[in-house]
C-alpha cells in the first residue's frame, strides 16, 4: 500500500539512561533522552523500517545506539506500542524503548530526569508512560537491569537501580544483597577478571573504596548472559526448611 494511502507513518523511541553515581538520589537517577519538549521521533523514509526510523531519530538527537541501516536495527529496540490515530489521513506511530550509557554527548537532545516533573507533549507523555511500564517489567529480570547498568557494575548499583525503578526491593536490603550473592555464587553474575579490575577502579571512582573510609572496595560484576527464573531480583524467594 502506498504511503499516500496510509497517511503519516512515523517511529519514535524512549531511550533511558541510569546515573549510577552514589551521590545522585535514586529518585533522580533514571533519565530519558528528550528533544525540545518531546521524545525523538521521525517520519519513515522510503523503504525504511519502523525500527530503522527510530534509530535514525535517536541518532539525530545525538545518541548512537550502535546499529546501522540495513543491519539488525531492532536488536536493542523493544516494541512499546503502535499508536493509531484515525482521521482524515490515517496516522500511525510505532514506539520503542531502548537503553544507553548515561553521560555527556554531542547533539541537540538532552538527558531529562524521568520523574513527575518532566513535562512533555501529551502524545509523547503517554508513550513515555508505556515505555516506563515496559522498562520496569524488564528490569525485574537481571538481563534487563544489566542492560541499563552497562557491562560492569556492583551489587550497590543493582540495589540503587531497583530503588529508582521499583521503590526498593521486596524485603530488606540485606535480603536483596544476599540474593545478589546467590546469583554470583550460581554463576549468573560473574566477577570481573583480576587483570581488568585495577584499570576499571582507576577509571571509575565508584568502583573504589569510598573516600576516607579505608574500607574494602566493591566487587565488580558482569552478567553472564544466562537466563531463567532464578534471575528474578524482585521475587526474593522465601526459604523453607526441609
Amino acid at each position: 500500500m502506498s504511503r499516500g494511502a496510509t497517511g503519516e507513518l512515523s517511529s519514535g523511541a524512549a531511550v533511558f539512561g541510569f546515573d549510577p553515581e552514589p551521590r545522585t538520589p535514586a529518585s533522580r537517577a533514571l533519565h530519558v533522552l528528550t528533544l525540545k519538549r518531546g521524545l525523538p521521533r521521525a517520519d519513515l523514509g522510503a523503504r525504511e523500517r519502523f525500527a530503522e526510523a527510530a534509530l535514525r531519530a535517536v541518532g539525530e538527537a545525538g545518541l548512537d545506539l550502535g546499529q546501522r541501516r540495513g543491519g539488525r536495527g531492532g536488536q536493542r529496540l523493544h516494541l512499546v506500542s503502535v499508536e493509531d490515530e484515525p482521521g482524515r489521513a490515517r496516522s500511525v506511530t510505532v514506539w520503542y524503548y531502548a537503553t544507553a550509557p548515561y553521560g555527556k554527548f554531542a547533539g541537540p537532545g538532552a538527558w531529562s530526569t524521568a520523574g513527575r516533573g518532566l513535562r512533555l507533549d501529551a502524545r509523547d507523555s503517554e508513550a513515555l508512560r508505556l515505555a516506563l511500564e515496559r522498562l520496569r517489567a524488564d528490569t525485574r529480570q537481571l538481563a534487563g537491569a544489566a542492560a541499563l547498568l552497562g557491562d560492569v557494575f556492583t551489587g550497590d548499583d543493582l540495589l540503587r537501580l531497583h530503588v529508582a525503578l521499583h521503590g526498593g526491593p521486596e524485603g530488606s536490603e540485606r535480603t536483596f544483597r544476599r540474593r545478589i550473592q546467590e546469583l554470583r555464587d550460581g554463576g549468573v553474575l560473574r566477577p570481573v577478571r583480576d587483570s581488568e579490575v585495577a584499570a576499571l577502579r582507576l577509571r571509575v571512582p565508584r568502583f573504589r573504596s569510598p573516600a576516607g573510609t579505608g574500607g574494602r572496595p566493591p566487587e565488580l560484576l558482569r552478567y553472564s548472559g544466562s537466563g531463567g527464573e532464578d534471575e528474578q531480583l524482585a521475587a526474593l524467594r522465601a526459604r523453607r526448611a526441609g
